[in-house]
């Protein structure tokens, strides 16, 4: 009687992604298209697949109800903390990186669709954990929803360890920014990385002058990257001090450190140091 309400697979794939479902998710999905448009990265609309839509409408969709969700559970969880902790634990629990760990944890590459090779998709995987939010959201709803995403982070994550991760360097930039009453502006192009897809470059301005910079396949890692290269050169607290051996001088014209060169080796690292002799004594071993 209730078989009615719910698609039937019309092919392996999508009994797989049933079953994927059930047993990640907790939920039977009643459109199956829907969620094998989540897991299907465009790439994979290539040649027979070109009439497919992909997943990109279902991410931005997801992303939204992320940000709710998350929300709405650190606000709960953390009843005693103000709005700089709230905004840094939703940031760091919806940030991609997280995503691609989740991703990573409950195997979504076993049901997606994609066609590109491996190490150049590190965040395929996290956008399709986003997809997935939105095409859960349209089938089944906000509660539903929220109750398998909470599931997901309280079953695959440990909220201590998250608390003392500091990886969304973003946040607390424009955080600090505010506090100090300085102006945060995070500017984005994008590039071509010769044939390897999009590659995005940002760059941090304050109060109108740049103080870092950083790029990344994704325009979230390059503002992230950006954000931590700005945060080193402001010196902000809890960020290490850029090393002036390694660390690029940052793009706000500040001059490059002094770089002391180590000595040549000259024998025996031990004992008197000889004294050099002219050029016409030949040289003894």
């Amino acid at each position: 009687m209730f078989s009615s309400l719910f698609s039937k697979p019309a092919s392996a794939e999508e009994r797989r992604i049933r079953a994927w479902c059930r047993k990640t998710l907790g939920i039977t999905p009643k459109n199956l298209p829907l969620y094998r448009q989540a897991l299907r990265h465009r790439s994979a609309r290539s040649g027979n697949g070109a009439d497919l839509d992909d997943n990109e409408r279902l991410e931005f969709l997801g992303d939204a109800v992320l940000d709710t969700v998350v929300g709405q559970f650190v606000y709960q969880q953390y009843a005693d903390q103000g709005e700089g902790f709230l905004t840094r634990m939703r940031s760091k629990l919806v940030s991609r990186h997280q995503l691609s760990i989740l991703a990573k944890k409950v195997e979504i590459e076993q049901v997606m669709e994609v066609k590109i090779g491996h190490g150049q998709h590190t965040s395929v995987p996290g956008n399709a954990m986003e997809a997935l939010v939105g095409a859960l959201f349209l089938d089944k709803g906000f509660e539903r929803t929220r109750t398998a995403v909470i599931k997901l982070i309280t079953t695959h994550f440990d909220l201590k360890v998250v608390e003392q991760e500091d990886r969304d360097s973003k946040s607390r930039l424009l955080e600090w920014g505010q506090k100090q009453r300085r102006k945060v502006v995070f500017v984005l192009r994008e590039e071509h990385d010769h044939g390897r897809g999009k590659q995005f470059v940002a760059e941090v301005h304050v109060d109108g002058k740049a103080a870092g910079s950083g790029t990344g396949h994704s325009k979230k890692r390059a503002e992230q990257e950006a954000a931590r290269d700005a945060s080193r050169n402001l010196r902000l607290p809890g960020v290490a001090k850029p090393d002036p051996i390694t660390e690029r001088p940052s793009p706000a014209g500040a001059a490059a450190p002094h770089r002391r060169r180590k000595p040549k080796q000259a024998g025996k690292a031990r004992g008197p140091v000889a004294r050099p002799k002219p050029a016409s004594e030949g040289a003894t071993e």
